[in-house]
């Protein structure tokens, strides 16, 4: 949830109608966010672009530590405890109830935060683990909830302000309630308001997927382990293109969005990627080696009467865990360090996903590469039928199982039919 909604909550539920306990909670609820509020406005002065801020300097350890233990569920609750102790042992004075209510409102803000943060959660639970709870729920994607969670955010805020506006007796007070319930009439429309689509193409022959000149709307990162650190992903421009720039350090993760395309009418995927270097540990055929500098993943639906009964209760149990991450059949076309190019072979893992080696080695490290694939044929022979349809695509730089760091970008991804060019934005790509 937004600061605000924090500090009207921890105002409203634990400030009893008494205006010092009020300011406590209030203080209190916007507490676990001020060591950010103050790193954002520190790195803004020192000339940092906003969007580096958010998407690489955010997620470096020393800022999630300061997050983990500003938002811990284990000091507040223990500050809570305290609180209530010295309340009781000293009933009559004034500094336990103010204790109690900021305790109760700062614990309250990092339990919703628990709830509705995924790709940005707190390891709530540091120094003892840095473990953390990606959630299902996003209080600002709308990818994952993100619109129903802004109307009932929108609405308890202004429920709040508007019962803590009557109960202000003051009317600086008043004014400042008014001014911070303002952003609530913003975010109203914000829910309602449709995702931003793909532009139309120029070309009825070029279906876009993933042109990120136009932003990242329908995409999210979703973890595939929770226990291993999340692969950064984000917007960048480089060269005059816009792109997907993928870091990872020993870690793994995806960046994904639905589609669902009819792979007779446009069966070409085309795209362009460039890595910084390969992973010289990989190795597509072993689970230890499963690491791949540049990965771009499709994920099919395939007809049901081209699955083994057996294949069918596989994927039943798979998607319990991994839900649409396992999809009925997955081409990823890979950057791979040693493989010949043309090289498929099997997933490690499942063998509902075959590896195609795309690119292979480092003589086109640093060069963007541009790419076309006819997803169709290979359905066709990897999963012997062409009734399938592509419902997912994911872009994956990872190094959990080898350990170490890669750098990656992508972008212009689209499909377009057989025996049409892709449509590659001039540029000074070097490929």
């Amino acid at each position: 949830m937004q600061t605000q909604t924090h500090a009207l909550i921890g105002a409203y539920f634990f400030g009893k109608r008494d205006s010092g306990l009020m300011t406590a909670g209030a203080v209190a609820g916007m507490l676990p966010d001020l060591p950010m509020i103050a790193i954002v406005a520190i790195l803004m002065l020192a000339g940092r672009p906003g969007q580096q801020i958010f998407n690489y300097d955010y997620f470096q350890p020393w800022w999630q530590h300061i997050n983990g233990l500003s938002h811990s569920l284990i000091l507040w609750p223990l500050a809570l405890v305290f609180a209530v102790a010295a309340r009781r042992h000293w009933p009559t004075v004034r500094w336990p109830e103010i204790s109690v209510a900021m305790a109760a409102a700062g614990l309250t803000h990092a339990i919703i935060d628990f709830l509705c943060h995924r790709e940005d959660a707190h390891m709530q639970f540091w120094p003892l683990s840095s473990w953390k709870f990606v959630s299902p729920i996003s209080y600002y994607d709308r990818a994952n909830f993100g619109g129903q969670v802004m109307v009932v955010e929108a609405a308890l805020g202004l429920f709040l302000a508007w019962q803590l506006f009557k109960m202000a007796k003051r009317r600086w007070s008043r004014g400042l309630i008014a001014v911070v319930a303002l952003p609530y009439l913003a975010m109203l429309p914000m829910a309602f308001a449709p995702a931003r689509a793909e532009p139309a193409p120029a070309d009825p022959e070029s279906v876009p997927i993933g042109l990120f000149g136009s932003g990242t709307d329908g995409w999210t990162t979703m973890a595939i382990d929770k226990k291993v650190p999340m692969t950064r992903y984000r917007l960048v421009r480089s060269g005059g293109i816009a792109a997907i720039e993928a870091r990872a350090d020993r870690s793994q993760a995806l960046f994904v969005r639905d589609v669902d395309v009819a792979l007779a009418q446009t069966p070409v995927l085309c795209w362009r990627w460039r890595v910084a270097g390969v992973i010289d540990k990989g190795d597509i055929r072993t689970k230890n080696g499963d690491d791949q500098a540049a990965r771009v993943l499709v994920g099919l639906t395939l007809p049901r009467s081209s699955l083994s009964f057996g294949t069918r209760m596989k994927l039943a149990l798979g998607r319990a865990k991994f839900g649409k991450l396992l999809p009925d059949g997955a081409l990823n076309y890979v950057w791979d360090n040693k493989a010949a190019i043309g090289t498929i072979a099997p997933n490690a893992y499942t063998d509902r996903a075959r590896m195609v080696v795309v690119q292979s080695g480092n003589a086109q490290a640093g060069n963007w590469v541009n790419e076309r694939r006819d997803v169709l044929a290979d359905m066709q022979s990897q999963f012997g039928t062409t009734a399938g349809r592509m419902t997912l695509i994911a872009l994956a730089t990872d190094t959990d199982n080898t350990g170490g760091t890669a750098q990656a970008s992508y972008a212009d991804l689209h499909m377009v039919r057989r025996g049409a060019p892709c449509r590659f934005p001039s540029d000074q790509s070097g490929s």
